[in-house]
């Protein structure tokens, strides 16, 4: 039996593999095995499929830095950091088709719909925002990071998170560990005191 699921889950894969513009509805009606008319009884538009589908990435990635979060918040702060900018390899590492898909999502416009995905994804980073500010706080009060701009450090590690992420989609595995460890030598070093 066809689900608004397996609905989802054709299109997030299609999509990833070949972006909303290049995206019809009759492919993913063709890929779950219906007739593209009975896609509307699920979803009025491409637009609000594709919003469906990118709102679910966005809260699989969150819950998975969430948890992320939760098992380092007891590290020092370092090493926490260390931890937080690891997750983005330990999170695509295992989902190559999220990774494609976020990749495409982050480069394309969609349209009107694209203020709105612009929001879902920003909404879905507070909780790590959060996270990276206390661990700057927590560095601070432990003497590991110079006292400065909470706000600044958390958009730095953002910034990093980022170019990380396109390191990971266009490098092999082997070059991407050697850059990030590279790259964590030289931040650690400037972040420590």
């Amino acid at each position: 039996m066809m689900t608004r699921a397996t609905i989802l889950a054709e299109a997030r894969t299609i999509f990833a593999r070949q972006g909303y513009a290049e995206t019809s509805l009759r492919e993913i009606a063709e890929a779950v095995g219906i007739k593209t008319p009975s896609l509307y009884a699920h979803f009025p538009s491409k637009e609000a499929l594709y919003a469906e589908v990118y709102a679910g990435v966005s809260v699989d990635h969150t819950a998975f830095f969430d948890e992320l979060l939760r098992r380092s918040s007891e590290l020092e702060p370092l090493a926490r950091l260390h931890h937080i900018l690891g997750g983005i390899e330990a999170y695509y590492r295992d989902r190559p088709d999220l990774a494609e898909f976020s990749l495409r999502a982050a480069v394309t416009e969609y349209g009107p719909g694209g203020e709105q995905l612009r929001q879902i994804f920003l909404d879905s980073e507070s909780t790590l925002a959060t996270a990276v500010r206390q661990t700057y706080e927590d560095g601070v009060a432990a003497g590991t990071f110079a006292a400065g701009d909470a706000e600044g450090f958390t958009a730095l590690v953002f910034v990093v998170m980022d170019g990380l992420f396109l390191q990971l989609t266009h490098y092999t595995p082997e070059i991407y560990r050697e850059r990030f460890d590279q790259a964590w030598r030289h931040l650690s070093t400037i972040l420590s005191r």
